[in-house]
């Protein structure tokens, strides 16, 4: 048995001595203080185990293999402590040099220890355990001192250094952790067999360690947060694995500590019969107490937090309004009507949130869906949130407009005063209202803009600029101001036509017959001629304002388009020839139901008018392309251009640059082509290059 004994707590001491090297060598910092404190805590238990073993031993009498086990175990404990003094809390390592000065002389009275050249011989008489030293016992005592001051001294050394308070509270607790367990276990264990010669009150080193476990336990690692990596695998143990983990094993462990000294002082035990009978009562009475307890408290506490924890797991899926049932008026059943109450209050917001999530759903749908540009900048106009109509009209990506200003994207180049026209209204009134020119490069829009003050969240303030595209609107209000202003002035213009077409055909009569019944020389005949232009020229201008004023039905019939360009080349030949210039019909033929006479006259002024522009050699070209239902006409001409300034007015009546014209001519052509349903428009005019298009349906003028 004492050689079994003795194997076994020597191979415990070597692998702890190797286990303590492994972690001094590794370059694993950041387990290095956790690694030391787990080893402490593996050798304390093992002390307790073996001091135990000293009692349940007495009948055997000599006990010198537990006293060397014992002894090699505190060693290894000091070393482990020192170790872990000098590397907490910052993990640090010492070097190889200062650790060799440790390991080596401690590895030496550890191998002196087990040939029993410091310990001889320990055994048991009746009254006192007997402990006889060889006179080199003292070295021990020295060593073992040495390491625990210098870790206190390291501990000393980094609490006045430390600045952080629960740091310094941490290295407290450690330091008198250190002075209770270590510095009582030298006074009993060691110090005072070696003077008296016998075992005096040496339970008190596992009860000094108690001391140590409680303070480090209760203080240290709960209150301090010395090890959290240990602390978070703890906390992730079930209940009933930490209530079996205290019943099975810190049980046990508290009675081995605690019921053998109050054995020995308290009831007086000496013999190895009673020490046996009360030690395995002792174990075995306080493990079936604790099991009984921990089981008792699993049932009461367990089970309603079980139930607790899975309605919680059913809350946390979203089943809103879970209730949990635990008929108890204690704290668990405070906790459960918290719970009921907080489940229901969960389920009542969830409605709450899922109806506002909808309306504001909604909201944002119509928000990017609308037809209105709407942006959100905050104060410094950064954009924050933009619809789509927003990003088409700038053309640029939603993602990539972002946290710009909107300055730079939308009120860029030309339209930077409309913009500081914005902010200097915003400076005045916090608001702005009103219309705004955007203007670019192919385009040019009007918009509605009104920008308000809006608030983002958390105290700050954005604005929200609104805006409406009224470009339409506006063209629409310059048309009606424009009819309106026609039909008044048609009104007046067919009166004014009507009244002096009378006396015109009077005056022109009169003039004929004087002109034929008067023997006129060559100045008075020239003197008619020119009477007789002027009121030709008046009748044409008559005859054009009653034609403009009037709504004049068509006279529709189907017939063939280049009937109309053909007959206009016939008419007008022998004049265009003279001065060279030219009709290149191109025109891909097709049937229209039409006003052949009006018609004509629409492609007549168009061509007389590129005639009266061109120099010599001129040329028109009418060429067409035919699609579903329409045929394209384009009339190009190489004649001198319209100018820049006149382009947009150029349709209006009464409008003219000609010293002879009416200004009727482009307008009675646009009415005739709108009358077939029609359009006719400007593409490009400069000199040298004057190009109109028509745009007339195939044969399908409605001409009831």
């Amino acid at each position: 048995m004492h050689e079994i004994v003795s194997y076994v707590f020597m191979v415990t001491t070597i692998l702890a001595a190797v286990g303590l090297i492994i972690i001094i060598s590794s370059r694993n910092a950041d387990k290095y203080s956790s690694n030391l404190f787990i080893l402490t805590l593996l050798l304390v238990i093992a002390y307790v185990i073996s001091h135990g073993l000293h009692f349940y031993m007495l009948a055997a009498e000599d006990v010198t293999i537990l006293d060397q086990s014992c002894h090699s175990l505190l060693l290894l404990i000091a070393i482990s402590l020192t170790f872990f003094s000098i590397s907490y809390p910052y993990h640090q390592k010492l070097g190889l040099l200062k650790s060799s000065i440790i390991l080596i002389p401690s590895i030496a009275l550890l191998y002196l220890l087990w040939t029993g050249n410091l310990v001889q011989e320990s055994h048991v008489h009746t009254a006192k355990f007997e402990a006889h030293y060889d006179y080199k016992y003292p070295l021990f005592l020295i060593w073992y001192i040495i390491l625990i001051l210098y870790a206190l001294y390291e501990l000393i050394k980094k609490y006045n250094q430390e600045s952080n308070t629960q740091i310094r509270n941490q290295i407290l607790v450690l330091f008198f952790g250190l002075m209770i367990t270590n510095l009582t276990s030298f006074a009993f264990g060691m110090l005072l067999p070696w003077v008296l010669g016998f075992y005096y009150l040496v339970e008190m080193s596992p009860l000094a360690f108690l001391a140590g476990l409680i303070l480090f336990t209760t203080f240290g690692v709960g209150k301090y947060n010395m090890f959290p990596n240990v602390m978070e695998r703890v906390h992730s143990f079930s209940i009933n694995k930490k209530m079996f983990l205290i019943a099975f094993i810190a049980v046990p462990i508290v009675i081995v500590m605690v019921q053998i000294p109050l054995g020995r002082v308290l009831f007086g035990i000496t013999t190895p019969a009673e020490w046996t009978k009360y030690f395995v009562i002792s174990l075995l009475g306080g493990t079936i107490v604790s099991i009984t307890i921990s089981f008792i408290t699993l049932r009461v506490i367990a089970q309603p937090i079980e139930k607790l924890k899975s309605q919680a797991i059913e809350i946390q899926k979203g089943v809103y309004g879970t209730l949990v049932d635990i008929g108890s008026n204690d704290e668990i059943g405070e906790l459960a009507y918290t719970f009921n109450d907080m489940s229901l209050t969960l389920k009542k917001d969830s409605e709450e949130l899922k109806e506002k999530e909808n309306h504001i759903s909604m909201l944002l749908n119509a928000f990017d869906k609308s037809y209105t540009s709407i942006a959100l900048v905050n104060n410094s106009f950064k954009i924050i949130l933009v619809n789509r109509i927003f990003c088409d009209l700038n053309g640029i990506d939603r993602k990539s407009i972002l946290n710009k200003d909107i300055k730079d994207v939308h009120f860029k180049h030309e339209n930077e005063e409309s913009f500081a026209r914005i902010v200097e209204e915003l400076g005045r009134k916090d608001r702005f209202e009103g219309e705004v020119v955007f203007k670019t490069a192919n385009s040019e829009k009007t918009f509605l803009i009104t920008v308000t003050p809006f608030e983002i969240g958390e105290g700050n303030q954005g604005y929200l600029f609104v805006e409406v595209d009224i470009t339409k609107i506006k063209q629409l209000e310059l048309q009606l101001v424009q009819s309106e202003k026609l039909a008044t002035i048609g009104k007046m213009a067919a009166v004014l036509a009507h009244e002096v077409k009378t006396p015109l055909t009077s005056i022109k009569m009169n003039a004929d017959i004087l002109s034929n019944s008067l023997a006129l020389n060559s100045e008075d005949k020239q003197s008619f001629g020119i009477i007789n232009k002027e009121i030709n020229r008046l009748n044409n201008l008559v005859k054009e304002v009653l034609q403009f004023s009037r709504q004049s039905e068509l006279d529709f019939d189907v017939f063939d388009f280049n009937e109309i360009i053909q007959t206009i080349y016939k008419n007008t030949k022998s004049r265009y020839e003279s001065r060279g210039f030219e009709i290149d019909n191109k025109i891909i033929n097709f049937q229209i139901n039409g006003d052949r006479e009006k018609l004509y006259q629409v492609f007549l002024n168009l061509i007389e008018n590129a005639f009266e522009a061109s120099r010599d050699n001129g040329y028109i070209i009418i060429e067409n392309i035919i699609k579903t239902g329409i045929s394209k006409i384009k009339l190009t001409d190489n004649g001198r251009g319209i100018p820049v300034e006149i382009k947009p007015r150029i349709f209006e009546p009464f409008y003219t640059t000609k010293s002879s014209g009416t200004g009727l001519g482009l307008s009675i052509c646009k009415k005739i082509i709108e009358q077939h349903k029609g359009s006719i428009k400007l593409i490009d005019s400069e000199p040298g290059s004057t190009i109109f298009e028509i745009d007339l349906p195939i044969n399908s003028v409605d001409n009831k």
